[in-house]
């Protein structure tokens, strides 16, 4: 589109404001919102700004940084007080996540959140660094520009590309049924099937599939920013590998609730307990981003954090006014561990979750048969201030009087 051109701005603003007014939507997310930002075939600064700019010469579809269309949107009464919410990329190349003009009230689709996440949790070395920004809400990208945390949309997979469950089960697209002779879609997608490929393998290699979804999903939850979640990856849909199904109205693209309900004593279980620990976590989600008061890292010894290229181990505790604190550690390696905790006099660690272990003991509700029993297997562990990991897995602790 010729965003910037002065007809076609003005019938994007009054289209958004019917929208909001009429039908009282509450936001817009812009596909590929980078094209907003660039200059229009009629560039000149009296068609533009209403006056002339002494030297101001602009090539159609340079990127400008006060975009006309992204100022009026961003300063317009009716629209600046709805959710504005970027996918700062578009079609021709130009990539703006952490620098899309923002006017301080758009967010983003935080395309780098979502590669270094599948890097890291894949067990790529080094990513541990970049791993712990994404935690953070993505400091490095929206603090220095005076925005916040819920300015980073995070999220691990979307619309285009693989599923949850296929970014587990595909190292290679399979869009054959699209007609473009698997042509189409994305090549490059971060994704690992675990040692085999397709739905059909070893009951091991299923098993660490789940693990990995379970690793991918209570890293969101755990993230500052806020989690975007693909429909249906709370089940774990698949499209059979196929990463760009828009041409398809048929049982690829829809909701299944059969399959959602097979699942609801497993992975969706699992989801929907730790929606709720996010919810109910003062921590999680907070309007600015984290400080040495609440947050400390951690290696496989307290306060010994791991920074190195060939470091696949993350932890971190944080101080909650409603949990108290928790612990949360991701080993991304092949190999288990076994990990020293920090010590806290008058208190023990109790474990919550744990994606290494079987539904329903990944996460232990109050109310799960034999939790008293599960917990004791720890203690061996736990009365040395330690916790053992296994290879790709995730855990939360929580600190509890002794």
């Amino acid at each position: 589109m010729n965003c910037n051109h002065p007809v076609v701005r003005q019938f994007i603003l009054e289209s958004l404001r019917y929208w909001v007014t009429d039908f009282h939507v509450d936001g817009f997310r812009f596909d590929l919102a980078s094209i907003m930002t660039r200059g229009s075939s009629l560039w000149d600064a009296v068609n533009v700004c209403g006056s002339k700019v002494e030297g101001d010469m602009v090539t159609t579809g340079t990127p400008l940084n006060c975009p006309p269309l992204v100022d009026m949107i961003s300063n317009d009464p009716i629209l600046s007080g709805v959710k504005l919410i970027a996918e700062a990329w578009d079609a021709g190349g130009l990539y703006q996540v952490g620098t899309f003009p923002h006017w301080g009230v758009w967010s983003e689709w935080n395309g780098k959140y979502r590669d270094v996440v599948r890097q890291f949790v894949k067990g790529t070395d080094g990513f541990s660094g970049a791993f712990a920004e994404c935690l953070c809400g993505s400091p490095s990208l929206y603090q220095e520009g005076g925005r916040k945390p819920w300015n980073s949309i995070n999220f691990v997979t979307a619309h285009d590309g693989f599923t949850l469950a296929d970014l587990v089960t595909y190292n290679e697209k399979h869009n054959t049924a699209n007609g473009e002779e698997n042509n189409d879609g994305e090549n490059h997608n971060n994704s690992w099937n675990c040692g085999q490929e397709g739905e059909f393998a070893s009951s091991y290699v299923k098993r660490l599939r789940k693990r990995q979804m379970r690793n991918f999903f209570l890293c969101l939850m755990v993230s500052q920013g806020v989690p975007m979640i693909y429909m249906g990856d709370e089940y774990g849909h698949t499209k059979g590998g196929n990463n760009n199904t828009y041409c398809h109205d048929n049982y690829i693209n829809y909701f299944r609730w059969d399959k959602m309900e097979e699942s609801s004593s497993d992975f969706f279980r699992f989801c929907r307990l730790m929606s709720t620990f996010r919810q109910e976590s003062e921590s999680l989600g907070l309007d600015d981003f984290l400080t040495a008061e609440r947050l400390q890292w951690h290696g496989y010894l307290p306060q010994n954090p791991d920074w190195s290229e060939s470091s696949r181990f993350v932890a971190f505790t944080l101080k909650d006014s409603i949990k108290g604190e928790f612990y949360v550690a991701f080993n991304a390696s092949h190999m288990p561990v076994t990990i020293g905790l920090p010590e806290r006099p008058g208190y023990k660690w109790e474990p919550l979750v744990d994606t290494g272990k079987e539904p329903p003991y990944d996460f232990l509700t109050a109310d799960l048969p034999e939790r008293d029993t599960a917990i004791k297997q720890y203690c061996h562990f736990l009365d040395a201030n330690l916790y053992p990991m296994v290879s790709y897995s995730s855990i939360i602790l929580l600190l509890v009087e002794d």
